[in-house]
């Protein structure tokens, strides 16, 4: 069931599907959750083909650890019979939009970002959380001191109607009294290309992700708060999987070795006997320094941020809605559990 795709074929993709109309915004939000699942019981017949499962996903970071571990160490999905066909979007819009126009079986996504995409297309539901919390920093030009002073200022995010990296900086700039009026969003691209709008001054301030926070604190840019400063921001699940019944129920033995797979994968980097490698592999594809390599792993591992349970929580997507209300959203679902299937999870993980 894998569908390989290059940019320029995701890319036409995607222009179909958002022409079709449907669009998607999209915020988001580290705090330890719920205790983990079962470990997983059986894996295929050793030296069966391996099925590639086609995955969309912003970019490389520590949102999306599992993934990118899978991406650098293949033979640990292999052991149950799959490959994590890895295709990056820039954006959580992007991700969606991908998998609603058929190019992947599976995106990492938002929930926010999802909710209107599946109210067109109710077969597309929410699996199981990749990422908890909020693991962002906000950083500012040398003169910023404080969050206040970014009234009237330019900043920049991953899309301008939704991003993991814009429902933290909306959040934390409305608990110190900057309302979304007070200042304007430029789209500045995925992680890399948001530091270097920073470096360039065309902005003045963005919420960003280890190791592109280390780098621009070294570069001398202030971090003038941190989403852990905010309860609110801690107890949900900031990226979700998204996938429609035609993979994960038509093709229900691969779907299912995907999510063996992946909460093997999870148990692999929590092992604090692969610490150095895991950290090394964040080095490897998100670049920076030790330093800011280190920093990946105590945001994502040590503080918990990699989804550990794989039973999406009805508090932790209450939490979100209530998160996405203080951002200025409108239209959110008074219900957010009407979009989570949690059917395969309970099979696989109970078996």
């Amino acid at each position: 069931m894998s569908l390989r795709h290059d940019r320029r074929t995701f890319l036409k993709q995607a222009l179909g599907v958002a022409s079709a109309g449907i669009s998607v915004p999209l915020f988001a939000a580290c705090a330890p959750g719920p205790q983990p699942a079962a470990a997983p019981t059986t894996a295929p017949a050793a030296g069966a083909a391996a099925t590639r499962v086609s995955y969309a996903y912003a970019s490389t970071n520590g949102l999306h650890f599992v993934a990118t571990v899978a991406g650098e160490k293949p033979d640990l999905a292999r052991k149950f019979g799959v490959e994590f066909d890895l295709l990056t979007t820039t954006n959580s819009p992007n991700a969606v939009n991908a998998l609603m126009g058929g190019s992947v079986n599976v995106a990492a996504v938002t929930p926010d970002s999802a909710w209107p995409a599946q109210d067109k297309a109710p077969d597309a539901k929410q699996l199981f959380p990749i990422s908890d919390g909020t693991p962002y920093v906000l950083i500012a030009q040398p003169e910023i001191k404080k969050a206040a002073d970014l009234k009237g200022k330019t900043l920049g995010v991953s899309a301008l109607t939704g991003g993991a990296d814009l429902a933290a900086m909306r959040i934390i700039l409305a608990e110190n009294g900057v309302s979304p009026s007070d200042y304007t969003l430029v789209q500045a691209g995925a992680i890399s290309d948001r530091t270097a709008a920073m470096k360039a001054k065309s902005i003045a301030a963005l919420a960003q992700l280890e190791p592109q926070a280390t780098i621009l604190r070294d570069a001398g840019f202030p971090e003038v708060d941190s989403a852990n400063n905010y309860p609110a921001l801690k107890g949900i699940h900031s990226v979700v999987l998204l996938s429609k019944t035609g993979f994960y129920q038509g093709n229900a033995d691969v779907a299912a070795n995907f999510l063996r797979a992946w909460d093997a994968i999870t148990r692999w980097i929590y092992d604090p006997a692969n610490k150095d490698e895991v950290i090394a592999i964040a080095k490897k594809t998100m670049g920076g320094s030790d330093a800011g390599s280190e920093a990946v792993y105590n945001l994502h591992v040590t503080a918990k941020s990699v989804s550990q349970n794989l039973r999406i929580n009805e508090k932790y997507m209450q939490q979100f809605v209530e998160n996405q209300k203080k951002a200025g959203a409108t239209n959110l679902p008074t219900d957010a559990m009407k979009y989570v299937d949690s059917s395969l999870v309970a099979k696989v993980l109970n078996a």
